[in-house]
């Protein structure tokens, strides 16, 4: 479903979310067309005097989906992401990453790299276990895993928020979802896509490509994309549209990953064809679009 030509209630939920985003788009909106809504006076409460909506919430939802207007109402959503404070993280990204860095580097936490895969860390105490330390010694390497963990998410976090910032600056053509509802992220010429973020594009590629992994990968992103739906976990299954982020070397700089968005097209998504093994029906054929951003440290 393309929003620019169907619109519904539960679409303008994915995309405002809340009744308070939902007004203050309507108001925003007003200013522009002239809706000719109806306003009453708050009569008591702190607000007293002042003018709101004289509208149902339920009233409120189908004024949403009854006044869309494509290009206006895409352009007073990006407006309003733009007060978010995800996108003003991401804006700060250069100054708050290089403070990031300089405390990894005082601690003395070494390069930056996962200690353990999520959701490894019974694995990776078991193995600190079997190791012939004293009791202190291991106490000592799982503190620095963990702080190394929780360090190396923060750092993710802002590459994350980096990452969507330069996305929705990117292209104009581009609505982001001011909810974060799981399933749509962006709406990228009226289509939805989920983001998703990548720390490889699998070890079944690595092995199916071996020691030239990386290389092929930038030649055929198509190719990554095809695997990363093949190996999704079946828990988390979906064969919608993706803007797909994925990481080729660990560490990628704030500069080198702004260089990659700037060299990706976001107009024109590929079309990808792939199998899934599901548990109980078998194989099955999907075809999505999507794009796909590579984040790998230039060779020097």
């Amino acid at each position: 479903m393309n929003i620019k030509n169907n619109f519904s209630q539960d679409i303008a939920k994915k995309i405002l979310g809340n009744i308070d985003l939902k007004i203050e788009y309507l108001l925003k909106l007003n200013q522009l067309k002239k809706l000719n809504l109806n306003f009453k006076k708050i009569t008591r409460g702190k607000n007293k005097g002042l003018m709101k909506l004289n509208y149902t919430n339920n009233e409120i939802n189908e004024l949403v989906v009854d006044t869309w207007d494509y290009n206006i109402s895409k352009n007073i959503i990006r407006e309003i992401f733009t007060y978010n404070g995800k996108y003003k993280r991401g804006k700060e990204a250069h100054e708050v990453m290089n403070v990031l860095i300089e405390e990894w580097n005082k601690l003395s936490l070494g390069q930056i790299e996962w200690p353990f895969s999520q959701g490894a860390f019974d694995e990776f105490v078991q193995r600190i276990n079997s190791i012939n330390n004293t009791g202190d010694e291991k106490d000592i390497e799982v503190k620095s895993a963990a702080v190394k963990f929780r360090r190396l998410k923060e750092i993710n976090t802002v590459r994350n928020d980096f990452l969507e910032t330069l996305i929705f600056e990117k292209n104009t053509n581009i609505l982001p979802t001011l909810n974060h509802r799981r399933g749509v992220d962006f709406f990228i010429d009226g289509e939805s896509f989920d983001q998703k973020v990548a720390k490889s594009p699998t070890k079944e590629f690595k092995k199916d490509f071996g020691e030239n992994w990386k290389q092929e990968a930038l030649n055929k992103p198509e190719k990554v994309a095809e695997y990363l739906y093949k190996y999704q976990d079946e828990g988390r299954f979906g064969a919608d549209s993706r803007l797909l982020i994925v990481y080729l070397d660990e560490k990628v700089s704030i500069d080198e990953i702004q260089k990659k968005i700037e060299e990706t097209d976001l107009e024109n998504p590929l079309e990808i064809n792939f199998t899934f093994n599901h548990r109980n029906e078998g194989e099955k054929r999907y075809k999505v679009k999507c794009f796909v951003i590579l984040l790998c440290e230039e060779e020097k």
